[in-house]
């Protein structure tokens, strides 16, 4: 089946930016070996960094609201946008118990959209490009965000040793893909 300019471009694409897969992935291999090693640390950093971005986000949108009022655009829904990061921002910080279950129910959403869409992007690659890597990802993806919407109480240490796995084998996939695409750049530029 012959590939579409479309196609070759993001298969060239993926091939010299191979780096990039790679490093993501040897992050989420960290980050997973953390959650092994320090599942405490894990989950309070998640919720330390989830609580600073919202405030952060909150203020942004505020300033961009007032901004759009005194130029006479339309400013309410962005400013309820801000108001309601800001308010989970802190709560997030102020109530850590509360909030660990509500963070692990989101990162659960954004696994399942991961999934879903790595899923729908391994269909478009050939084997050649490490589809299967690249499902393998989607996959686990998938999983981890079943387990944590079937189980979500099951206590923080359980639930960041399940982040730690799904980070690993991610990781793992991730790495593999962005070697597999290292290999193939080199193999088409031999003469």
């Amino acid at each position: 089946m012959a590939m579409s300019n479309a196609d070759m471009a993001r298969n060239e694409f993926l091939e010299a930016r191979w780096w990039a897969l790679a490093l993501r992935g040897l992050f989420g291999v960290i980050f997973g070996i953390i959650c092994f090693t320090s599942p405490a640390v894990a989950a309070f950093s998640l919720l330390l960094v989830f609580g600073i971005y919202s405030i952060a986000d909150g203020l942004a949108g505020l300033a961009a609201s007032i901004g759009q009022a005194r130029r006479g655009e339309r400013w309410v829904w962005l400013a309820i946008e801000a108001v309601a990061s800001l308010v989970i921002g802190i709560l997030v910080l102020v109530m850590p118990a509360l909030s660990i279950v509500a963070l692990f129910l989101i990162i659960a959403i954004k696994t399942l959209i991961t999934g879903v869409f790595l899923l729908m992007a391994s269909i478009k690659l050939d084997g050649e490009h490490g589809q299967g890597f690249l499902a393998v990802a989607g996959a686990v993806s998938l999983i981890f965000a079943a387990i944590l919407f079937l189980a979500p109480l099951f206590g923080a240490k359980v639930l960041i040793w399940w982040i730690g796995l799904w980070a690993v084998l991610f990781g793992v996939a991730l790495i593999a893909l962005g070697f597999t695409l290292r290999s193939l750049q080199a193999r088409l530029r031999r003469p």
